[in-house]
Formats: structure tokens, C-alpha cells, sequence
């Protein structure tokens, strides 16, 4: 892959994390980028691969990056913490989660990334589900308790977008800690 093909698609990505799924058109990624929107089009074929290459690279990289963090962590406490410091991460660095970014403009997505975006979301609450697989004295069913969790997080990440404090995402965080004998 080429340097300026990786350049592109960090500078969409970051624009899309950092404002919304309209922030990755070709024009203003060439202007990022200092090159000719055209040029943009040697790299990409289309927007939508564009598009598609990101929220894939993105789905790869967020769960390897969970894993990696939760690798030695067994308690479901401290994994659910650990998740939780990953929306406090992207919010420290004024960015949403990129599936996030993609739900929200859902009318400008296709159905392949319509399916990735629902697998992310369906593979973050079976991590979560898991993750509470040993848990007791959970008020719902785990698998409901994950969907829960998970809009929760998104929910507050979205909320707390724009604002120094992440009054939301802490709040969040400290909820999860309350849940049961986790």
C-alpha cells in the first residue's frame, strides 16, 4: 500500500471520528492530503470502497486493540473498565467511534457498510456478553444487559461530544462498576 493511500485514509478517518461521515469526500481529503481531489480517486475507486476499507480497518483495529488491553484481565469488572477507558480515550482525543460516525449517517451507507456496522455493534455486545458470562446478580439476561451497555457507552460518547468533561461517559463508567458482583 502506498504512503499517501495510508495518509488518505487516517486523514478520512480522524475527519469522519472527528465530525461526521460528510467530512470524507474526496475534494476535502485532497485538500487534507495537499493533493488534487482527482489524485484521491487513483487511490480509491470510489467513495464507497473508501468508505468500506475504513469502517473494516477500523472493526480490525478496535478489537485488536480490546484484546490486546484486556489480555491479562480477567475480571469482568475490570474488562467492562477497560472498555469503558477506550470511549473515555476517544473522547480525550475529540473523536466518536467510527460505527458510530457510520449509524448516524446510515442514509449515505450501502448495505456492505450497513453489514459491517451492525457486525461491529453485534460483536462489541458479545464481547460485553461474555465478558459478563461469570457474572452474578445481573438485573437482565446478559445478552440484553450487553445491548444495554454498549448503548450506553455510544450513547454517551455522543453526548459528551463537544465538552471538555465527560460527565456522561464517567457516569457510564462508574454504573458499570455497580452492576452486580461482577
Amino acid at each position: 500500500m502506498s504512503e499517501m493511500r495510508d495518509q488518505l485514509k487516517t486523514i478520512a478517518t480522524e475527519q469522519i471520528r472527528k465530525k461526521t461521515l460528510a467530512a470524507a469526500s474526496f475534494r476535502e481529503l485532497g485538500k487534507a492530503a495537499g493533493i488534487k481531489s482527482s489524485s484521491v480517486h487513483y487511490h480509491f475507486k470510489s467513495r464507497d470502497a473508501l468508505l468500506l476499507e475504513l469502517v473494516k480497518d477500523y472493526h480490525r483495529d478496535f478489537f485488536a486493540e480490546l484484546k490486546q488491553r484486556c489480555d491479562e484481565v480477567s475480571s469482568p469488572r475490570q474488562r467492562l473498565r477497560t472498555l469503558a477507558d477506550m470511549f473515555c480515550d476517544s473522547h480525550a482525543n475529540n473523536m466518536q467511534c467510527l460505527c458510530q460516525a457510520y449509524a448516524a449517517g446510515v442514509d449515505g451507507l450501502n448495505d456492505d457498510h450497513r453489514q459491517v456496522v451492525q457486525a461491529f455493534f453485534a460483536e462489541l455486545q458479545q464481547w460485553v456478553s461474555d465478558t459478563l458470562a461469570n457474572a452474578r446478580l445481573l438485573a437482565l439476561p446478559r445478552d440484553e444487559l450487553a445491548k444495554v451497555i454498549v448503548s450506553a457507552l455510544e450513547g454517551s460518547l455522543l453526548l459528551d461530544r463537544g465538552e471538555d468533561e465527560q460527565q456522561r461517559l464517567q457516569a457510564t463508567k462508574a454504573w458499570l462498576t455497580t452492576l452486580s458482583s461482577l
